[in-house]
């Protein structure tokens, strides 16, 4: 069985428009958030035995908020500056090209291309995944290139506004 992750990053600071779109930060309640997440990933998933983000400022401190509430902040994260801006095809050829020891996966990155991902397994529209939102899957599969929408087993859809209002 493969688990995957597909987060988009928390929320940005839009505050210093001087700023390159790849430097950008994150609002505080990007911060609260991501750390919500991943306490609620915490609590209800496994823990992913490898992180994977786009170089984005923005992306990269989600993965760390994330890794630091799941209490696993000295967890390596893989930076693959592909995943910046990506398109749905090659944030799936990063998925897809994962080593097989690896069980669990966290890919953190940005829309529309992680939204796209997403809606590439599964059959309901997902219209855009929220910042520091993400879908988690199941696939029946020991391998990374055998994922497809015809072996996902589950998913579901998680966001803070949903998590806070439950």
């Amino acid at each position: 069985m493969k688990e995957l992750f597909l987060v988009r990053h928390a929320k940005s600071d839009w505050g210093n428009m001087e700023l390159k779109d790849i430097d950008r930060p994150l609002k505080d309640r990007g911060i609260r958030d991501a750390l919500l997440m991943g306490e609620f990933i915490l609590k209800e998933y496994n823990i992913p035995d490898k992180v994977i983000t786009s170089p984005a400022c923005r992306a990269f401190h989600t993965a760390v908020l994330l890794l630091r509430a799941m209490k696993s902040a000295g967890r390596r994260i893989h930076v693959e500056d592909g995943i910046y801006l990506a398109s749905f095809n090659e944030l799936e050829s990063v998925v897809k090209n994962t080593e097989d020891e690896v069980g669990c996966l966290m890919l953190v990155g940005h829309n529309p291309g992680i939204t796209d991902l997403a809606n590439f397994f599964i059959e309901e529209f997902i219209h855009n995944i929220p910042t520091s939102g993400f879908v988690f899957f199941r696939f029946e599969t020991s391998a990374w290139q055998k994922i497809a929408a015809s072996n996902m087993i589950s998913h579901q859809i998680q966001y803070p506004k949903k998590i806070l209002n439950t």
